[in-house]
This record gives C-alpha cells, structure tokens and sequence, in this order.
C-alpha cells in the first residue's frame, strides 16, 4: 500500500539512494512511475508493505517503509537493491556509490567525488559549517533535523582531520 510521503509514519525507515548526477525535470515523472510500479509489488514474505517515495532536489531517491505494518525481509531489500540497479542502468546514473558526496555551497548543491571532496576541505572550500547531506540516516524523522546538516554533525567530520 502506497501513502503519500507526508502522511506515512515519522518512525518509517528510510532508504536514500544519491544520484551523481541531477535528473532532468523531463525524467522525473517518468522516473516517480517507475518507482510507484515497484512500491505497489514490493512485498514481504508475501505481506504487503506500508510505503512511500519521493524526489528531493532532482538528486535524492526516498523510499520510506513503515515497519509497523510489515518489516523487509532481507529477500525484500535485496529486490529494492535489484530495482534500483535496474533505475541506475536505464537512467544512465549512479544510485548506490557511496563515493558521491553531495554539500551546499551558497544554497547550491554540488556532487563530487570522495576524493574531491577532500581535495576541497584541504583547500579550505569546504569547512566544519559546510552543509552536506547524511545519507545515512535511517528513519523518515530523521530528514527534517539530520539529513543536511553542517558537517561537524555527520559523519563527514571523520573527514576533517
């Protein structure tokens, strides 16, 4: 069952696939069809799962589970994985490199590579009250606190030393 993203559960798991790149504005309802067709198949052991979905600035992939109602299965996730895979081949992007670090500089967001990221902090472009976005985080309450956040509050830190 899906459900709009603002009315499923603040306690939902999250899933956040980054893009490297930003979807044209013509790719995303093609793109939100895709992902809707998946969600309404998308089961556990059988069950139904509670879901929902969106796209944030033409650059994040949201999938949201509310385990209440049905939790994955690790055969669930694994065909998530396997869509996205599908997602990434036909879009021509990458969804699931965690290598692909996303900050805002000046309210817009760059996507570049861990090694550029670097490069830029030694460079001093990139500091501490830098905004970058956890991906990480795992639950749907999470993303109006802690998905962009300046980096001395993710785990990008580690990368400051």
């Amino acid at each position: 069952m899906i459900f709009s993203f603002e009315k499923i559960r603040d306690e939902s798991r999250i899933w956040i696939f980054q893009s490297n790149r930003f979807i044209p504005d013509s790719h995303i309802e093609l793109l939100e069809n895709k992902i809707s067709n998946f969600l309404i198949s998308w089961t556990s052991h059988g069950n139904e799962l509670a879901v929902s979905s969106k796209i944030e600035y033409n650059l994040f992939l949201i999938i949201a589970l509310d385990q209440s109602q049905s939790a994955a299965s690790g055969c669930s996730i694994d065909k998530l994985v396997a869509f996205i895979k599908k997602l990434e081949n036909e879009f021509k992007i990458r969804l699931l490199d965690r290598l692909d670090i996303s900050y805002k500089n000046n309210d817009k967001i760059s996507v570049v590579r861990l090694d550029d990221f670097k490069r830029k902090i030694l460079e001093k472009k990139i500091n501490n009250d830098t905004i970058v976005f956890n991906n990480l985080i795992n639950l749907k309450a999470d993303l109006a606190n802690n998905w962009e956040v300046p980096i001395s509050r993710s785990w990008h830190k580690k990368l400051m030393k």
